[in-house]
């Protein structure tokens, strides 16, 4: 009877697990799709929705939150305008958006190297009652912490 109910307990462990994978995968796949690496390039009516100047050392950097439309959706991403000369090697932009029906923030699945031009995050679909994150950050070790500014919409 002991031997029935742990394999009972073992395959509704199994398949709690598969469950649970499958419901992280099709999440993943469903927010993938918000994401577009055209839209900061090639977006109309485009505005900065907050901008900070950011110090990480020993670079000082404006990170902004910018919007804008392309093909007919509005769009979120993040940017470094004209970084000075002498930009670090080792800083890089994040972008990351808060989704409130996961309660997690989840990233553009890219860093983005602060260089000597603008640099440009992927941008992310404008959704209500989500977050928006912009962070610099030098990415040696022990490097200084994340500078961040945040958009809700």
């Amino acid at each position: 009877m002991r031997k029935i109910v742990g394999r009972i307990a073992s395959i509704g462990t199994v398949g709690l697990v598969a469950a649970a994978t499958l419901a992280m995968s099709t999440a993943s796949a469903q927010a993938a799709g918000y994401w577009s690496e055209s839209a900061p390039k090639y977006a109309t009516n485009v505005g900065t929705l907050t901008s900070k100047s950011v110090t990480v050392t020993p670079d000082t950097y404006t990170i902004q939150l910018r919007a804008g439309k392309y093909g007919g959706k509005s769009y979120i991403w993040a940017r470094v305008p004209n970084p000075p000369g002498d930009a670090g090697g080792n800083d890089n932009l994040f972008f990351d958006v808060y989704n409130p029906g996961t309660g997690k923030w989840h990233t553009s699945g890219a860093t983005y190297p602060i260089k000597s031009r603008t640099t440009y995050s992927k941008a992310h679909q404008t959704k209500a009652g989500w977050g928006y994150r912009a962070c610099a950050k030098d990415n040696i070790m022990g490097g200084s912490p994340a500078k961040c500014i945040t958009w809700w919409v």
